[in-house]
């Protein structure tokens, strides 16, 4: 008996213990050497093969998982691979096709609608598609043989079944040149899906970059806007004023005595006191008007599209408003100095700040707790 007798009535025989040992005692051993070689490739290979398989599974398994349709051609266009969204979706606009066909009295062309893949070909999708099979087969083939990617709009389903899709057919070449092709189909809910995750990223990224310029801008203390903005809302107002005519108004305020606050009562007490002053002037103030921290007790605040006449009245306001809501924990009146200007054509922001500053200064050494304006 040779070898491959041998080894022949040893796997017919391997499910009996004794006959397999009996076999086994009846080669040489040589044979039994070059059997054991054998078997020793051939596990080899099973196990390569084994583990081909579990990768092609997992492969398959995430191809499958995909919410689009997918497809996987040879180069000459035959299916090799459909994943289950793509089944389901040819098989549920064949089956509309179908019943609109009997509903109409028109010849219905036969489809096998079971899920094996030798059902699944080019000619389905073409037939039951606004676009020709010739000029679908063109854009496969333009997709192979110049490994492109083609991209093109269509419909599947009749009637109110009707949808549009659109596929993107990408040729590929393997290392060994092997071509083929894969396929990719989008229905119009996925690119609403996309466009609504866009928008709401959009949004979030704009309400992110207000929370950061609100962070940038605003003094953490109090919520007014900090000195680094001021250079650019004055820049803004004399811009307005010169190309439209629109009058500003600036005041520069300042709490009386409130180091002395400071000192009395703590600075804790002197940080409420400067909340309170800004909280009250919001409410005061237009949304237009800007409230900015200037210095430790210092704001200035721009009023827009306002004449000198009307920004003295909201001075003396805010003024009267500090000294009735202000007061020290022992119930004594906590108020504020306010200088005021108008802004004059052609004038610098340093001229303004300048002319503002006197008006202050003025009402400081004059008593306290008045308004001091110039037009």
């Amino acid at each position: 008996m040779n070898i491959s007798e041998n080894c022949y009535q040893w796997l017919m025989n391997m499910y009996d213990p004794a006959q397999e040992e009996e076999g086994w005692n009846k080669l040489s051993q040589e044979d039994q050497a070059h059997f054991a070689e054998l078997r020793k490739k051939n596990l080899a290979r099973q196990e390569a093969v084994q583990n081909l398989e579990n990768e092609n599974e997992y492969y398959f398994s995430a191809f499958d998982s995909l919410p689009l349709p997918m497809a996987i051609k040879d180069k000459n266009k035959k299916l090799l691979f459909v994943n289950k969204e793509y089944k389901r979706v040819i098989k549920m606009h064949l089956e509309s096709a179908k019943n609109q066909a009997e509903i109409n009295g028109e010849e219905v062309k036969s489809v096998n609608m079971t899920d094996e893949l030798s059902n699944f070909d080019i000619a389905n999708i073409a037939y039951f598609s606004d676009e020709s099979i010739e000029s679908f087969l063109e854009n496969c083939t333009y997709a192979i043989e110049h490994c492109a990617i083609v991209q093109q709009e269509f419909a599947l389903g009749n009637g109110d079944d009707k949808q549009n899709y659109i596929y993107w057919l990408t040729g590929f070449e393997t290392a060994t040149k092997k071509r083929g092709l894969v396929s990719v189909y989008y229905d119009d809910s996925f690119f609403q899906s996309i466009l609504n995750r866009l928008n709401k990223k959009i949004v979030d990224l704009e309400q992110e970059q207000q929370n950061i310029i609100k962070t940038s801008t605003l003094d953490p203390l109090t919520g007014a806007y900090n000195r680094q903005v001021l250079s650019g809302f004055l820049e803004e107002a004399i811009k307005g004023s010169r190309e439209k005519g629109s009058p500003f108004s600036l005041l520069m305020l300042d709490i009386d005595h409130f180091k002395k606050v400071n000192d009395t009562y703590g600075h804790l007490i002197g940080d409420q006191v400067l909340q309170l002053l800004v909280m009250l002037l919001k409410k005061t103030l237009r949304d237009r008007d800007y409230v900015v921290r200037f210095g430790g007790e210092e704001f200035l605040i721009i009023l827009h599209d306002i004449s000198y006449e009307n920004s003295c009245r909201i001075a003396e306001r805010i003024r009267i408003l500090m000294e009735e809501n202000m007061s020290t924990p022992m119930r004594r009146p906590i108020t504020v100095s306010i200088g005021v200007v108008s802004y004059h054509q052609d004038e610098t922001i340093k001229d303004l700040l300048q002319r503002v500053d006197d008006n202050l200064y003025k009402a400081k050494t004059s008593g306290r707790n008045v308004v001091v304006a110039s037009e």
